[in-house]
């Protein structure tokens, strides 16, 4: 055995047991390679180095022996070694001298990185880019490109792939499903008119989120839908939540118990839910008499402030569905003991841990054990939901430094921690963060994290330097590209204008700022406005103007002329809490389908979270404009 290719069976040993770094190689003189066949991985990654050893000793011909370790990488591969299977390879790749050896190689390679971190997706593409599309391991490479797509969260292309691959039918239509169903409504129209291999699935998609929040006309549109698909694997062999979907029984309840407050502290705020329900509930009624058909539902409001899960549990023991209560603690008390049968909408969301039940995850989203009720709902009006969407939105136009201004307080800074650990999420950086706690404060913060302070002082200095006067114009920081506001509707008035002051006009373009609905009051004058000039904020549609509810909103304004902001959110709150009952199956079971309400764009995850997708607004020309959802 010469010295070069004991070396490299060496160092594939050395690797195989340790994380030696690679040996340099010298090039091997081409010889003439024999056809061999790829060798079925049945042994463990140990086997196939001794077993090219022992090849070597006996013929001298690297060609086998390097079949052989390709096979050892492939065992350490399926062992979940790729990082000693990649070590290994970089240095039999300096080896080999057949193109399809070294194809295999490079596919090895990139499979590993694809399971392994992140960072190494540029290192896939690179080698994708290099691994021809027609060779002997085409339906791997396709599967790896939907591997590689998927992490790029690229469905279309990932589904594409995935149909080029040799897998199953029916286990290739049922990935092709879980990928396409993470599209929405406008992208799945898109691909319907550029994707005809991927038409009954994306067809699919379509119904599901248009028509699965009305029963009959679903069931009528997957008729036809399967009648123009009879020969395809998707249509015999449904998904399994289209399954469940028609088997689906909607909450139809004949008695609804409310549990808010009623009386004490958080009177206001139970009594605007109580106007929502009630809103809704008579719309229902007239509704029922105009289709000439009955409602039964019966509701019953009950007073929580003073009383304990326990007794709540012993009100509602008659009823077939329960709305409330509104404190956290009494809506985690009420799930651990309220009958598995029963279904609940919590108007708030759980974050710390139930005894038996509920754990919070690190990221914040509930985790329900499996023996526990199904169904339970948690409907929160968080402002963490505003502050992680702002940060989505902020990351998806391609913002890389944003800067936080919150102001000192409990929801503000619960605001900054959500948006910081989203942006982390995003980006692996965190935003820098402000805390201001005055106006004075304010205008001495911005002008120090602007940079404008230290601009001032340098213009002083030479002013003091040359003994004249010096003309300057104080210059930000350039590196800084949007400014989030955490702050109230009176405390943005006067930041808004202090940042637009502290921006120098030499700046290419300005800095965009950008606040959640705690910024934003209804009652602003147009002087307030001129003042939030440029800002762009999330809000729920129903404190936004031009929304489709115009009849239900003049007439709340002219019953209650003087509402607060706040207590209309939680009178929008209670309108979608009564609609959304006939819903929560389905939207608990297709996550992707949003029900419209006046908080937002609802859609409810596995564990019965509702999200609300807010749309953006922003202020131009003294008035708010609706950019749309994002």
């Amino acid at each position: 055995m010469s010295f070069r290719s004991f070396g490299v069976i060496s160092v594939a040993v050395l690797i195989l047991f340790s994380c030696s770094s690679t040996v340099e190689q010298k090039p091997q003189v081409s010889e003439k390679l024999p056809l061999v066949k790829e060798i079925e991985i049945v042994e463990d990654a140990n086997y196939y180095l001794q077993k090219a050893k022992q090849s070597y000793a006996n013929n001298k011909g690297s060609f086998q022996r390097n079949a052989l370790l390709l096979a050892a990488a492939e065992a350490l591969q399926r062992e979940n070694r790729c990082d000693k299977s990649i070590k290994m390879l970089q240095v039999v790749q300096k080896e080999l001298q057949n193109e399809q050896q070294m194809r295999q190689s490079n596919l090895i390679i990139a499979e590993c990185y694809i399971s392994l971190e992140m960072s190494n997706i540029r290192n896939v593409e690179t080698l994708l880019a290099n691994l021809p599309s027609e060779t002997k391991y085409t339906s791997r490479i396709n599967v790896l490109e939907s591997e590689f797509y998927v992490r790029r969260k690229q469905w279309i292309n990932a589904a594409g792939s995935l149909l080029n691959t040799t897998l199953p039918e029916v286990q290739k239509s049922q990935q092709v499903w879980s990928l396409i169903k993470n599209l929405n409504l406008p992208e799945l129209e898109q691909a319907s008119l550029l994707q005809p291999d991927l038409q009954p699935w994306l067809q699919l998609a379509i119904i599901n989120i248009r028509f699965a929040l009305s029963p009959i006309e679903y069931k009528q549109q997957l008729l036809n839908w399967q009648s123009r698909n009879l020969t395809q694997t998707v249509a015999n062999n449904l998904p399994q939540e289209v399954i469940e979907m028609l088997q689906l029984e909607p909450v139809e309840p004949s008695k609804i118990a409310i549990l808010i407050p009623l009386s004490g502290r958080l009177a206001s705020q139970g009594i605007a839910i109580k106007k929502g329900i009630l809103a809704s509930y008579y719309h229902d009624l007239e509704s029922a008499q105009t289709k000439d058909s009955q409602v039964i539902k019966e509701l019953h409001f009950f007073d929580s402030a003073l009383k304990t899960p326990e007794e709540l549990n012993a009100s509602v023991k008659n009823f077939d569905v329960v709305i409330g209560p509104l404190i956290k603690e009494k809506v985690a008390g009420l799930h651990e003991i309220l009958p598995s049968n029963k279904v609940m909408l919590g108007l708030n969301r759980l974050e710390t841990t139930s005894a038996n039940s509920i754990s919070t995850r690190p990221n914040g989203s509930l985790e329900i054990e499996p023996s526990k009720p199904v169904e339970h709902y948690f409907f929160s009006l968080a402002p963490e939901d505003e502050a992680q969407q702002l940060a989505k939105h902020v990351f998806k136009h391609k913002f890389v430094h944003p800067v936080i201004f919150a102001a000192e307080g409990s929801s503000t800074q619960r605001m900054a921690q959500a948006f910081t650990n989203e942006w982390k999420k995003q980006t692996g950086r965190s935003p820098e963060l402000t805390t201001f706690t005055s106006n004075k404060d304010m205008r001495t913060q911005v002008s120090s994290v602007l940079d404008v302070a230290q601009s001032r002082s340098r213009i002083q200095q030479i002013e003091y330097l040359s003994n004249k006067e010096v003309i300057g114009v104080e210059r930000n920081r350039r590196d800084i590209d949007a400014i989030i506001l955490f702050a109230s509707p009176e405390q943005t008035e006067l930041l808004n204008p202090i940042i637009e002051a502290s921006l120098s006009p030499f700046a290419r373009k300005s800095l965009s700022v950008f606040a959640s609905s705690r910024s934003y009051s209804i009652d602003v004058n147009q002087n307030s406005l001129r003042d939030l000039r440029s800002l762009t904020f999330t809000d729920m549609p129903w404190m936004l103007p031009d929304h489709k509810w115009q009849e239900l909103s003049a007439e709340v304004n002219k019953l209650w002329p003087q509402e607060k902001d706040s207590l209309l959110r939680l009178f929008a709150m209670g309108v979608d809490a009564y609609n959304l009952i006939p819903q929560l199956r389905t939207l608990k079971l297709l996550s992707n389908v949003n029900s419209h309400g006046l908080t937002g764009d609802i859609n409810i995850d596995s564990l019965g979270v509702i999200h609300r997708i807010l749309p953006l607004a922003q202020v131009k020309q003294d008035e708010v404009t609706l950019l749309g959802l994002d």
